[in-house]
């Protein structure tokens, strides 16, 4: 899956900022964007900043604004999604449980979310689901977004030195 951002090293900086955006919002936005390259494209984003193809100031809006649009998204579908096949396809015991967690621990379970590969994708529908008020999932969002896009952009900005 990583090939597919091989072509990117050589495009434009507008065209890596787009396609690298388009991955991070459609991982969280459409379940199955949960096997998208996102981690692979934020460091190939901070690697490439490295390089001075992109500009890290410029790289870490756009991945944290990407993230959170795609959250805000996953969020708005899980307030529908309670009775849904999808629901069901789980285990409605199962998304208790995860509702039940995220009910218990807030904001800082919507960081930790982020921060999982796989559960990112669940956590904003598991808070809608669970009826999260929407201010405090908008605000871990947020964190979560600048934590990790800012974590994964300095590992590949550094990576870079270091090759």
């Amino acid at each position: 899956m990583d090939s597919l951002l091989r072509p990117l090293l050589d495009a434009p900086p507008l065209v890596v900022y787009l396609v690298c955006a388009l991955l991070i919002t459609a991982e969280t936005a459409l379940l199955p964007g949960i096997v998208l390259p996102t981690l692979s494209a934020l460091l190939l984003m901070g690697f490439l900043a490295e390089r001075g193809t992109l500009h890290l100031g410029l790289a870490l809006p756009v991945a944290v604004v990407a993230a959170v649009v795609g959250d805000q998204l996953a969020y708005f579908e899980g307030r529908r999604l309670r009775r849904s096949r999808f629901v069901r396809r789980i285990g409605q015991d199962r998304w208790d449980r995860a509702e039940a967690a995220v009910e218990r621990y807030g904001v800082p379970a919507v960081i930790a979310g982020r921060c999982l590969a796989g559960v990112r994708t669940l956590v904003p529908r598991v808070a809608g689901s669970a009826a999260m008020p929407y201010r405090r999932f908008a605000v871990g969002s947020v964190c979560a977004a600048v934590l990790w896009a800012s974590t994964e952009l300095l590992v590949g900005h550094l990576t870079a030195l270091v090759l």
